[in-house]
């Protein structure tokens, strides 16, 4: 795995982390802005060729699907979901060795310039490189992408949580559970994330229990006892799979 793709792929999703972590479809500003930032990144750390013209033509067209999915679909989280497995896969294609796509010459000169000017050196060179970089990776992956196959999950079995109103039997959509759901979900499995990496798989039933202790009231309520139950496996699961991925793939 190269450190092309790598910076690819963080810039991708950390983008899509900030502008895709509320349900509510982002607005054509927000998309615009998601744009540019990522046509800058690609061209501050690129040298320009035609696998650079390639890749700002796959980053533009990702973002027209993505707004276009945003205003078509009923489930947002389904499409969201699988657009950001095709943005890594097609990122995979564009930043391989293949296609010749480089850094900038003048990330060598400063890597250059701070190793005999800077004390901070070091950190900037673990920074940059492929094994911090991966495990960065891995953990946008277990923080939103995997928040998005959590939620399609919930959409396709109608398990959003429900609150009562004042109308005897009648209950709506949660949104303020949801929400705070979404939070709580992306906290523990950054935990479990580094649990994994880190071999202290004792410390994920502590996460798991503490979280069960703080609902235990709340789980007298049926149908919220499964949309807990069903978010924190899957939540767990995922975040185990990828911490067990990105260990495999360091070693």
């Amino acid at each position: 795995m190269n450190l092309e793709f790598l910076a690819v792929a963080n810039v991708l999703l950390l983008t899509r982390l900030v502008t895709l972590l509320r349900d509510d479809a982002p607005s054509g500003t927000d998309w615009a802005n998601k744009l540019a930032i990522e046509a800058a990144a690609m061209l501050l750390l690129f040298r320009f060729s035609a696998a650079w013209i390639v890749l700002l033509a796959v980053v533009v067209g990702l973002n027209v699907a993505g707004a276009w999915l945003e205003g078509w679909r009923r489930h947002k989280n389904s499409s969201r979901m699988v657009l950001g497995l095709v943005t890594l896969a097609v990122a995979s294609v564009i930043a391989s060795p293949a296609t010749g796509l480089e850094f900038r010459p003048f990330w060598s000169l400063l890597r250059g310039g701070l190793e005999r000017w800077s004390a901070l050196a070091a950190i900037a060179e673990a920074l940059a490189s492929v094994r911090v970089q991966l495990v960065l990776l891995g953990l946008l992956f277990a923080a939103n992408e995997a928040n998005l196959i959590i939620r399609a999950m919930f959409d396709w079995l109608r398990l959003k949580p429900q609150v009562r109103t004042g109308v005897a039997g009648a209950t709506e959509f949660d949104v303020g559970e949801y929400n705070r759901g979404r939070v709580i979900g992306l906290l523990e499995r950054a935990l479990l994330y580094f649990f994994v990496l880190q071999g202290q798989y004792g410390a994920i039933g502590f996460v798991l229990a503490a979280k069960a202790f703080t609902r235990f009231k709340a789980l007298d309520d049926r149908p919220f006892a499964e949309y807990v139950l069903i978010g924190t496996l899957l939540s767990a699961c995922l975040a185990l799979a990828v911490g067990t991925a990105v260990t495999w793939l360091l070693r």
